[in-house]
């Protein structure tokens, strides 16, 4: 099955394409680029350099947010004229569940990536390593504190505990009560908060989705058959009042 990954969730725009599990190519700009005007291109050159033709193309894993309000859009709405040109099935797949899958090899067993969502908010959420066998979590209940959207576990080595959150870091940090790995972009906003928990621990690399992880996740779900429905397919906002393009 090949498998073309786009995460354009942060500044940094990332295009991968796949068979199964092995990348053909990718790319990964300095995080200047403008998404609208180089998205299309940086497609045709991963294509060109996998030695594929956009109509191989099983299925389109997009990292569907949240993150940036312009970039998911760029996202969905390219994914979405492929898809109804021709007729590629489509993956979306969380970026906070692309980010929390770049730490299934940590030690601690429960994490929480961080991404900073402007106006004293973070998008969050919290995940077990299915590698690390220990007793019950705490974190299957979560506080009232925390806005929060429904959403499903997308497998691998990880399993989310809970539902995704739009939170204070103060709420997020009341659900740390075990040693627990947090990491993503809303650390370098938060380190000296989060750092006054005994229980948090941090990690100041990898923060931003990786492609291949994208391209490993939207994989597992086209096998299990999890398409969207190109009509329907909406970014992950969460507070989607701070912007012009209502969510969920």
């Amino acid at each position: 099955m090949y498998i073309l990954a786009i995460d354009t969730s942060t500044r940094f725009l990332r295009v991968a394409a796949a068979k199964e599990h092995k990348i053909l190519a990718s790319h990964t700009d300095d995080g200047k680029a403008n998404h609208s005007e180089q998205l299309i291109p940086v497609i045709d050159e991963v294509l060109k350099k996998a030695r594929i033709r956009l109509k191989d193309i099983d299925a389109i894993a997009l990292s569907i947010g949240p993150g940036s309000f312009t970039g998911l859009r760029i996202g969905v709405a390219s994914v979405k004229a492929i898809s109804m040109a021709l007729g590629t099935k489509i993956v979306a797949i969380s970026t906070l569940d692309a980010i929390a899958h770049n730490f299934t090899d940590s030690k601690e067993h429960v994490l929480c990536p961080v991404i900073d969502a402007k106006k004293q908010k973070v998008y969050s959420a919290f995940y077990v390593n299915r590698l690390i066998s220990i007793g019950g979590s705490s974190l299957d209940k979560l506080g009232t504190n925390a806005q929060r959207n429904q959403g499903h576990s997308e497998g691998g080595y990880l399993a989310r505990t809970g539902e995704y959150m739009l939170c204070g870091i103060e709420s997020l940090l009341e659900h740390v009560s075990e040693p627990t790995l947090l990491f993503g972009d809303g650390i370098a906003v938060y380190e000296r908060e989060i750092l006054k928990n005994p229980f948090a621990r941090i990690s100041k690399k990898d923060w931003h989705p990786k492609v291949e992880v994208v391209a490993e996740l939207g994989l597992r779900k086209a096998h299990r058959k999890k398409f969207e429905n190109p009509d329907k397919l909406v970014p992950t906002y969460m507070h989607s009042q701070y912007c012009q393009v209502r969510g969920k």
